[in-house]
């Protein structure tokens, strides 16, 4: 069975025709192989940077805690189940070292971007008017998922940028299914609602 072409921040590239699998590699890397180690994060530093710059809107801090993460795969690659999607483990390592830095810093976020949300790019044609549209519909799509909770910002991030299943949120949440069901609908419902109004303003 043939699988997509993940996207560059979507579940990470996967062993390409004749790679050692990622549960190979982590038993590899428990032992000490920095060369499995280096395969890893070369198939998975994208999403994972990706999810977490998404979360936090800042760069340089998307990236300290990237580099967290594969710091915390390197010390406990004997803890990988493999069972599990890699990406479902390192994003579930990643959403805890935000929501402590979250808990340490004791403040909200500042943004988000959301460019991946919309997979249109724009023609280097196309005028500046439409350009100047786009510019202010993402702003737009950033002000609003700033606006939702955390939960529910988790949720619409897994689910539409990460495009994992309602079943591997549960495991990056740590709760019930029907909990992130929960979540993802509240926080469709309530992007609807902030969405509607401002995407109308946004109109030339």
């Amino acid at each position: 069975m043939s699988k997509k072409q993940a996207k560059p921040d979507g579940q990470g590239r996967g062993p390409g025709p004749g790679e050692p699998d990622d549960a190979e590699l982590a038993r590899r890397t428990a032992s000490g192989d920095r060369q499995a180690a280096g395969m890893l994060i070369g198939r998975y530093q994208a999403p994972v940077r990706g999810f977490l710059l998404r979360m936090c809107g800042r760069a340089d801090l998307a990236d300290d805690l990237a580099q967290e993460t594969f710091l915390r795969l390197l010390h406990h690659a004997d803890r990988y189940d493999p069972q599990y999607k890699m990406i479902t483990w390192l994003l579930t390592i990643a959403r805890r070292l935000w929501l402590n830095k979250l808990r340490q810093a004791d403040r909200q976020m500042d943004g988000i971007d959301m460019g991946a949300m919309t997979s249109r790019r724009m023609d280097p044609a196309e005028t500046v008017a439409l350009e100047d549209q786009a510019r202010r519909t993402r702003e737009v799509l950033d002000r609003a998922v700033a606006q939702l909770t955390e939960t529910q910002r988790t949720a619409v991030l897994l689910f539409h940028n990460q495009e994992l299943s309602i079943s591997e949120i549960a495991q990056v949440m740590r709760m019930p299914e029907g909990t992130v069901k929960s979540h993802l609908h509240r926080g469709r419902t309530a992007l609807r609602k902030i969405l509607g109004p401002q995407l109308e303003a946004t109109e030339p």
